[in-house]
């Protein structure tokens, strides 16, 4: 029998996220894994959801493959209507992984029909007037399910939308209406992702004068301001702000740096030991008990000597990483340790 027949790839790890065609994909947040950093930041954001003024603006860097995509679906649906399928998959694998944080998101959707979600995926044009029309499309989507008439705003929203330009007080203006609306409805919240910033950035880098920058600014301070519907943004990046700035001379550099500064950056980049266990997760094993044991065993010897050397990652244990190191089989347990960080360096993770 050969290896092909004993191990199987799971293809869902295999492909990247897209943060609006998957966002409500069953798969997707069935086959999440959430990391102790993924995990504190959920805890961020339930304690933050029902405060009257927090902090709700929250920058995710880190490189392609990290997982930022991955999280964002997964805490979407975390935000999402708790009856909804896919929200009750998240909750029941965010249970196993850490109860308490799943006891705050199930006790802050408690009566609701969760959060408004507008999700945007960045592209080589103004910011302004995609938010627009993201705002524009998922308040179209909510009332549409809802019986009587429909609020007035969709209409001036639809309106906004097609404009060539809008200025910033009016996005801020139209976030808050929607805000205002979703009040009427018992709506948890109002939840803005934005997923490949970079790209948006870098248009306004080419264009200057969009002010697209400043938006982010504004929208991160009115989140900051307490509703009885709160708005959190999320935007997802590969480097910090100002690295998307390069070409704009010392002083505008430092204004785009400021901005980041109003947001709670996460760095994405997980420790060898959390990436060993994604990349564990996705290998599923068809060996016969009496080839299990002697894969256990030769991987035993290996972590003994890399035991000796204080080569293990993180705080494992002997057992642990027997374990790991043994669902990571094909992989040799020094490429297993070797592979993080070469990803990290020169590839994608």
């Amino acid at each position: 029998m050969s290896l092909q027949d004993c191990i199987v790839v799971n293809t869902h790890y295999t492909r990247s996220i897209n943060l609006e065609r998957d966002a409500t994909s069953v798969d997707v947040v069935k086959s999440y894994i959430p990391t102790s950093r993924a995990l504190r930041t959920f805890a961020r954001v339930a304690d933050s959801m029902h405060e009257n003024q927090a902090p709700r603006a929250w920058s995710w860097i880190g490189p392609y493959g990290s997982g930022k995509s991955s999280a964002s679906v997964f805490l979407g649906q975390l935000l999402a209507n708790p009856d909804g399928d896919a929200a009750k998959v998240a909750l029941k694998v965010l249970s196993k992984a850490d109860k308490g944080v799943s006891s705050a998101f199930k006790n802050a959707s408690k009566g609701t029909e969760g959060c408004l979600k507008v999700l945007l995926t960045g592209s080589p044009e103004p910011m302004g007037v995609r938010i627009v029309q993201g705002l524009t499309d998922a308040a179209e989507e909510y009332w549409a399910g809802k019986k009587g008439k429909k609020p007035a705003l969709i209409k001036e929203l639809r309106a906004l939308s097609q404009q060539d330009k809008i200025k910033t007080s009016e996005i801020v203006g139209a976030v808050e209406s929607l805000q205002n609306a979703l009040e009427k409805t018992g709506s948890a919240g109002l939840v803005l992702v934005i997923d490949e910033l970079g790209k948006f950035l870098e248009f306004e880098a080419r264009h200057y004068g969009a002010n697209d920058i400043y938006l982010l600014q504004s929208l991160a301070e009115h989140a900051c301001k307490g509703h009885k519907v709160n708005l959190m943004l999320f935007v997802l990046l590969h480097q910090s702000f100002e690295q998307y700035a390069k070409g704009l001379g010392e002083s505008l550099k430092n204004e785009w740096s400021k901005v980041q500064g109003r947001f709670e950056e996460v760095p994405f980049l997980e420790s060898a030991e959390q990436v060993l266990r994604v990349v564990a997760a996705a290998f599923e094993h068809k060996f016969k008990s009496a080839e299990q044991v002697a894969i256990s065993s030769t991987v035993e010897k290996i972590v003994d000597l890399l035991e000796e050397q204080i080569a293990l990652p993180g705080a494992m244990s002997h057992v642990e990483a027997t374990a790991l190191f043994s669902s990571c089989y094909p992989l040799h347990p020094v490429s297993a340790l070797l592979l993080p960080t070469l990803c990290q360096k020169i590839a994608q993770n």
